[in-house]
């Protein structure tokens, strides 16, 4: 195992080094999540002014897939019913390929404490057979206050690549907060 490597690498000096043991650990989320945040807990213990950085870099998958540890572990608690969402809200149902889709998101803390937020949307892109797959894109991450609301807005691009193929029809948005999704808006792509 190529734990105990990155465990003499993970506080060298050299950024790059840093980066890509965070990028292994990335890697080993993959395969084995609990032994991925059980090494960047064991590193955050004693951990130096680079180590956060490293350890949300690694956790960065674990994060998209809503793993309760790998949140627990960067500070994400599980949202309340103090935190308000509103959408997603479509500017437009209907998307082409030389559109973008358009949405927005806000998030007010009616409860007494600052609530730490890690904001994803999800796609919902469908697939040749009909079915859809989700997708997890990063929004943002913020420290709301009490009282405070965070109005967020997005484009999506729906243009070809080469790495994702585009099929017509009903696809779907939705919010991730902290691992937990909400507001499920659907729309159209009409190539």
């Amino acid at each position: 195992m190529t734990v105990p490597i990155l465990d003499d690498l993970h506080t060298d000096t050299d950024e790059v080094v840093r980066r890509s043991v965070a990028n292994h650990l990335n890697d080993i989320s993959r395969l084995d999540p609990v032994l991925a945040v059980s090494t960047a807990r064991r590193w955050s213990e004693g951990a130096t002014a680079t180590t956060p950085a490293l350890v949300k870099h690694a956790m960065r998958t674990l994060i998209k897939q809503a793993d309760a540890q790998a949140l627990d572990l960067l500070g994400f608690a599980p949202p309340s019913a103090d935190l308000v969402i509103t959408g997603p809200e479509l500017r437009s149902t209907k998307v082409t390929q030389v559109d973008e889709l358009v949405f927005g998101v806000d998030v007010f803390n009616d409860g007494p404490a600052p609530v730490r937020l890690a904001v994803d949307y999800v796609i919902h892109y469908r697939k040749a057979n009909g079915s859809t797959a989700p997708r997890v894109f990063k929004l943002t991450t913020r420290t709301l206050a009490p009282g405070r609301r965070l109005a967020l807005e997005r484009r999506h691009s729906f243009k070809p690549i080469s790495t994702r193929r585009h099929y017509p029809g009903a696809h779907a948005l939705e919010i991730q907060i902290n691992g937990r999704r909400s507001g499920k808006a659907e729309f159209i792509v009409d190539l």
